[in-house]
C-alpha cells in the first residue's frame, strides 16, 4: 500500500488516508524499528481486515465524532446567523443531523476495514449521500510534515487531494501515548475544510453543468430587471418583507403553465434562498413584470446581514430553476450531480 491511498467515506476514512502518509514517513524515515507504531500497526489491521485490531491504534469514535462535529456545524453556520437569537436552533439542527452522520459514517467505516469496501442501500440517508457523493474515494495524499511535539503529544499535517471534486484539504492529526511504547492516533482536525471544499466545487460543477440549460431557459424567460421595496415586516418586528417586481421577456413555442426559481441574497457559502412560483397559465407573452416576495430571516446568515446593515441591488439574484409547461413537460436545473 503507498501513500496513493483510495477511501471510501468520510471521517474515519480521512483519517485512514493521513495514517498510511504518516505510516509511510515513519516506516522509512522515523521509528522503523518500533513494533508498537500505530500508524503501521493500523496498515497492517486494514490490510488483515481486522477491525478489533484496527481499534487499538486509532481512536475511531473519537475521530468520527470530531468529523461530525467541524462537518455539521460548518453546514449549519453556512445558513443559520450564529446570534444569541439562533443558538437554540443552531444546536437542534446540529442533534437532528449529528446521529445520522455518526452512525453512517461508523456502518461504512467498520464495513470497509473488515471487508475493503462499502455499499450503500438504494434509499440513502442525507449523511450516506454526502458520503458517496462528495468524492472521497478520489483523494489521494499530496504531502505529509515531519511530526512536531506539542507538549505531551506528537502532531503532523496532511495534505491531501481530492481528484473529483478538484481542491486541497488538510488534517491535522495527533498521537498520544497510550502507553510509554505505544502511540496511539487520537485526534483529526480539518474536516471543515474539507465540506468547504465539497461545497465550492460542487457549485462549480453544477454551474457548468447547469450554463446549456440556462441558456435555454433566458429563451423562454429572460429576466431583464427587477426592483426592490421593503414591505415593512412582522407585528413583531422580527422578519422584514421584499416585494421584488421582476420584468421578464417571455417567449416560448409552447404554453407555459409555471416559472420556479429562487431569489437569493448574499454569496458562496452564506447564500439565502427564497423560493418562488409564478403561475404562467393565463399570462401572455411578451414583456411584462411579475412581483414576488422574499422574507428576511434572521435566523439565516445572509438575511440577518441584510437586516443590519442594509440591502443593495446588487447583493439580490434572480435564478429561474425550472420552467413548467402546460402539457407536463419540464426544462430544469440540476441541483445535484449525476450518477
Amino acid at each position: 500500500m503507498n501513500t496513493k491511498t483510495i477511501l471510501l467515506i468520510i471521517g474515519v476514512l480521512l483519517i485512514l488516508t493521513g495514517v498510511v502518509g504518516l505510516g509511510t514517513f515513519y516506516a522509512y524515515k522515523q521509528i522503523k524499528s518500533q513494533p508498537a507504531n500505530p500508524v503501521r500497526a493500523a496498515r497492517n489491521a486494514v490490510d488483515k481486515h481486522d477491525l478489533a485490531e484496527f481499534r487499538k491504534f486509532i481512536d475511531t469514535d473519537a475521530l468520527i465524532d470530531e468529523a461530525a462535529k467541524e462537518i455539521l456545524t460548518a453546514q449549519i453556520n453556512a445558513t443559520l446567523d450564529p446570534t444569541a437569537y439562533s443558538m437554540d436552533e443552531v444546536n437542534r439542527r446540529y442533534e437532528s443531523q449529528k446521529s445520522d452522520f455518526v452512525q453512517s459514517a461508523r456502518a461504512a467505516a467498520e464495513e470497509f476495514i473488515s471487508t475493503g469496501k462499502v455499499t450503500f442501500p438504494q434509499d440513502m440517508t442525507a449523511a450516506q449521500k454526502f458520503l458517496k457523493k462528495s468524492g472521497v474515494d478520489s483523494c489521494e495524499i499530496r504531502s505529509v510534515t515531519k511530526p512536531r511535539s506539542e507538549g505531551d503529544v506528537q502532531v503532523a499535517t496532511v495534505t491531501l487531494y481530492n481528484h473529483y471534486m478538484k481542491f486541497s484539504f488538510e488534517l491535522e492529526l495527533e498521537l498520544t501515548h497510550a502507553d510509554e511504547n505505544l502511540l496511539r492516533v487520537t485526534s483529526a482536525k480539518g474536516f471543515d475544510g474539507y465540506w468547504e471544499g465539497c461545497q465550492r466545487s460542487l457549485k462549480r460543477k453544477l454551474d457548468s453543468l447547469n450554463a446549456p440549460i440556462g441558456r435555454q431557459m433566458d429563451e423562454i424567460f429572460n429576466v431583464k430587471d427587477f426592483s426592490v421595496k421593503n414591505a415593512g415586516g412582522d407585528e413583531y418586528g422580527f422578519s422584514q418583507n421584499l416585494n421584488i417586481a421582476i420584468k421578464a421577456d417571455v417567449r416560448s413555442k409552447q404554453r407555459l403553465s409555471k416559472i420556479v426559481g429562487n431569489i437569493i441574497i448574499g454569496k458562496d457559502e452564506t447564500e439565502s434562498y427564497s423560493p418562488f412560483t409564478i403561475d404562467m397559465y393565463q399570462k401572455p407573452q411578451g414583456l411584462q413584470t411579475f412581483t414576488v416576495t422574499k422574507v428576511l430571516n434572521p435566523f439565516v446568515r445572509a438575511d440577518s446581514n441584510a437586516m443590519k446593515r442594509g440591502l443593495r441591488k446588487s447583493e439580490i439574484h434572480i435564478e429561474v430553476t425550472e420552467i413548467i409547461f402546460a402539457d407536463g413537460s419540464k426544462l430544469k436545473m440540476l441541483d445535484e450531480l449525476p450518477e
